[in-house]
């Protein structure tokens, strides 16, 4: 239930939860299965519950940059992004970017949860992240499968309390995309974590029966919501978490300190801290509360309470660019696109439609995509790894790099030479979301190609121990000059993709500027923009491989556990922790230590499912 301050200031809770987002509200509602466990949620938005802006499908993106919804967050210029600061949204209030996001809702290939488990992480793979994919669903398929739109019922959850299913409308756009995709060699998948190279029509999180959106808040908060030990504060930012020493050594967390209406206020935890807060404010959160490298925490006059230099580190993103293509006038008919939301008077009348239950924009949603390896968009792949990936290699061979970086990257370049996908084009049936509409009355389509699997690393670290201020984002984009010249073969792919029929037939193409390799690499540095899929800045390694948590998402006090080192802790229960700590714990994206080829939001909900079964200890790994 939704609690007021005086509820909390000073009290006690066997859980504190930091963040209701995607994650932190299934731990919650988990944890709170068990009458006996009182657990607090602090979250730092507003409650934003029964939303029309959150819950109508075509207003997704509308609330990008509205502070209610979005933290607003923007990088430092990036020296090899022509200098550009670029835009990172994050949802802000009861189910974080759950609420505001685009709706996708698939798995990643299984090499790629597997290498968790290489990377150290005993147990997470994916024979067991499958079944917690599967607990979050509740797959609603459409009445009938066509030659587009098939699926193994097999494949999905089919009782969990997330509702999945497909689009009431089609756009228009999904076949010839469909043809002209597959004209260059991807074929259509039903499943994608079942194939390597493939095109498909992903789920979303809107309800077939209720037509509106399905998230965190709405289906596992709200159904809970009467639950006694279940307490949400809200507009409550997290300043830190109090770790004392005892005479041990040991570092315990006693209490989470807010900021509440301009004032600051103190809980305290009698079992565990579990820090959701999502992959820029977990690890500010642990910066502030003296977890994280000595150099950053005293620059940022913060004293030092457990020395952790993989805080804040390893930062892996998604990267994309739209190329926007208008539709003839005289086949505009034929098509739905959102660039009509953005006219009062053809608002009004979409809205009309969606009241009285008839098909429309409301009906309709981003979920074309495919995904590639490198040698699937350009004949020149080995050529091109060659060229730029031998640096690493031979880096790697000269010992260089630190050791979680090493090994990342051996995988990194194994999933490469074995073709898993790198690479992914989704359809977007409106003007580029973040350039204006030149004509409100025409329509348009965006391809978007991505980049899922970058070899640069960033980083996120406080500047200053104000709780209120943003911490520098780093993400050091096309640092690696692989990661630049694979993206140039995305985006001439793409613009094949657009060249062939019917999209030929269908599109009017832009002028004839941006056509050799370094016009291309100029336009991506100057346009290229986030996907909101950050992972790694509490990664789950070995703390001698740069990492936060371990295969628990906590790790022993003072030792740790890795698969692949020879030193070995007897562990007791309840000493698995954020390593250095004794009852801290990271539950969210941000553990993610190798970046995973598809959108994030499904993954984010399994390791809510699983962090909260690895708390029941009812994980045996």
């Amino acid at each position: 239930m939704l609690v007021t301050i005086d509820q909390v200031s000073g009290k006690s809770f066997d859980y504190i939860i930091i963040g209701g987002g995607t994650a932190g509200l299934v731990v919650a509602v988990r944890l709170s299965e068990d009458p006996s466990r009182s657990v607090l949620v602090l979250e730092a938005g507003e409650p934003n519950l029964n939303d029309p802006a959150i819950l109508l499908p075509p207003n997704y993106a509308s609330q990008f940059g509205i502070p209610q919804y979005d933290w607003g967050y923007v990088t430092v210029p990036q020296a090899n992004a022509n200098g550009k600061s670029v835009s990172w949204v994050r949802g802000k209030g009861l189910g974080g970017s759950s609420a505001i996001n685009l709706f996708q809702f698939h798995r990643p290939p299984r090499t790629d949860i597997d290498a968790f488990e290489e990377l150290g992480n005993k147990g997470w793979n994916w024979k067991t992240l499958e079944k917690y994919y599967k607990r979050v669903e509740r797959f609603l398929p459409p009445n009938e499968k066509h030659h587009m739109l098939d699926f193994d019922l097999h494949e999905h959850g089919l009782e969990g309390p997330l509702e999945v299913g497909y689009p009431g409308l089609s756009s228009g756009f999904e076949k010839p995309v469909f043809e002209a995709i597959m004209s260059l060699g991807i074929n259509f998948t039903p499943e994608p974590a079942l194939r390597r190279r493939r095109t498909w029509l992903t789920p979303v999180t809107i309800s077939p029966t209720t037509r509106t959106r399905s998230y965190a808040a709405n289906v596992y908060y709200e159904p809970n919501a009467s639950r006694s030990n279940l307490n949400v504060l809200t507009s409550a930012h997290v300043a830190r978490i109090s770790l004392p020493k005892d005479a041990s050594g040991e570092v315990t967390a006693r209490s989470v300190s807010f900021l509440h209406g301009g004032k600051e206020y103190q809980a305290f935890v009698d079992k565990e801290v579990v820090v959701s807060a999502g992959a820029i404010m977990s690890p500010q959160v642990l910066e502030l509360s003296g977890i994280g490298d000595p150099d950053v925490l005293q620059k940022a006059g913060v004293e030092v309470v457990v020395d952790l230099e993989g805080v804040g580190n390893n930062i892996q993103e998604h990267l994309n660019v739209g190329l926007t293509y208008q539709v003839k006038e005289e086949l505009e008919a034929g098509f739905l696109t959102f660039d009509c939301m953005k006219d009062p008077e053809e608002l009004r009348r979409q809205k009309e439609l969606y009241v009285a239950g008839e098909k429309g924009v409301f009906d309709i949603a981003t979920y074309l995509m495919a995904f590639m390896p490198l040698s699937a968009i350009t004949p020149d792949a080995q050529g091109l790894q060659k060229k730029y990936l031998a640096s690493i290699q031979a880096r790697i061979a000269a010992g260089d790099y630190p050791s979680g970086l090493k090994k990342q990257y051996q995988l990194q370049l194994d999933h490469i030479k074995a073709e898993i996908p790198s690479h992914e084009l989704i359809v977007m049936q409106r003007y580029n979301l973040f350039s204006s509409i030149p004509d409100l009355k025409r329509k348009y389509v965006t391809l978007m190609p991505m980049l899922n699997h970058p070899l640069s690393r960033g980083s996120i670290h406080i500047k200053s121990n104000n709780p209120l201020e943003y911490p520098e984002i780093d993400p050091h984009y096309f640092e690696e000059e692989y990661d630049i010249r694979s993206f140039v073969e995305s985006f001439k792919f793409v613009r094949r993709v657009a060249q062939q029929e019917p999209l030929r037939s269908i599109f009017i193409f832009p002028g004839p500027s941006v056509q050799t390799d370094e016009e291309i690499i100029d336009f991506l540095k100057g346009t290229v923009t986030s996907t909101s899929h950050t992972i790694g800045s509490c990664s789950m390694l070995a703390q001698e491989d740069g990492g936060v948590v371990d295969n628990k998402l906590k790790a022993s006090f003072p030792g740790y556990y890795s698969v692949t080192s020879p030193y070995y802790f007897v562990h007791t229960p309840n000493h698995w922790q954020v390593y250095g700590t004794t009852n801290v714990r990271v539950i969210d994206i941000s553990i993610i230590p190798l970046h995973i080829g598809g959108h994030t939001q499904a993954t984010a909900y399994a390791i809510g499912e699983l962090g909260a079964d690895i708390i029941k200890d009812r994980v045996d790994f």
